[in-house]
């Protein structure tokens, strides 16, 4: 073998260390994506991120008391379903989403069942109000379930209100 042979065989031997290694940095992102897909698609659901749901006393006269449902880092989907029930009053009045995304439906004096009609878009709040008087004493309690399919890491999803005729507080 001459030199210059040596030479090009050294330069064809670099090139291909160089091309392998370029390959490799480059494929590493793609195994991730490949790896984690599988784990993403057998779960089969989708994360909404942590949206909270919570308590409010509104304002005498002004906001009936109520509770807020503020979406995550996604938007919470249509089928949302935010279950409220009351204690200490015969009726707990009449709930109104606002914005008009929800559908209200009465299962009982004091159950209502408020479901999305429409997706709450990310950061977004829903306030759900009701005709009470916070000069009424009444417990409420609230909590949020998603539909199947959609996860919440982080959500709270219980909240409270509660008024002593004096006193209302708000979790």
């Amino acid at each position: 073998m001459k030199e210059n042979d040596t030479s090009a065989v050294e330069k064809d031997t670099l090139v291909n260390r160089r091309s392998l290694v370029k390959a490799a940095a480059w494929s590493v992102p793609v195994i991730s994506l490949a790896i984690a897909s599988p784990a993403m698609a057998a779960s089969g659901n989708t994360e909404v991120g942590a949206f909270h749901l919570d308590g409010t006393c509104g304002v005498l006269g002004v906001l009936g008391p109520g509770f807020t449902l503020t979406a995550g880092s996604a938007p919470l989907p249509i089928g949302t379903v935010v279950t409220i029930t009351g204690s200490g009053i015969a009726n707990i009045g009449v709930f109104t989403p606002a914005p008009v995304i929800a559908s209200v439906a009465v299962l009982s004096g004091t159950s209502r069942q408020i479901t999305l009609t429409a997706a709450l878009p990310a950061g977004a709040t829903l306030a759900l109000r009701t005709t009470l008087s916070i000069s009424v004493a009444f417990a409420l309690n609230a909590s949020a379930a998603l539909p199947s399919g959609y996860i919440g890491t982080g959500s709270k999803t219980g909240a409270s209100v509660s008024s002593t005729l004096i006193f209302c507080s708000g979790t």
